[in-house]
């Protein structure tokens, strides 16, 4: 037995797809807790990589955000010292 789809139910279907994965990938945004469960560290710590200038941040009214993309280079790449 073949079905056939209107083009309608395939873009419903495929933007119900996309909902589902955005939901269930997360924001790419991290505040600094999250960032740092994120990369299994203190809160001081990415406060200090943010201040040293190693990871970036991205203001929102008055607090840093964190991208998730940005912080999986800093862990591929060694992560840095904060010496």
């Amino acid at each position: 037995m073949r079905t056939v789809l209107e083009d309608a139910d395939v873009e419903r279907i495929a933007l119900r797809i996309a909902e589902l994965m955005a939901k269930q990938e997360g924001s790419p945004w991290m505040n600094s807790e999250q960032a740092a469960e994120y990369m299994a560290c203190p809160v001081s710590r990415i406060r200090k990589l943010t201040m040293t200038g190693v990871l970036p941040p991205y203001k929102e009214g008055g607090r840093n955000l964190y991208k998730r993309s940005e912080l999986d280079l800093f862990i591929v790449s060694g992560g840095g010292s904060t010496h």
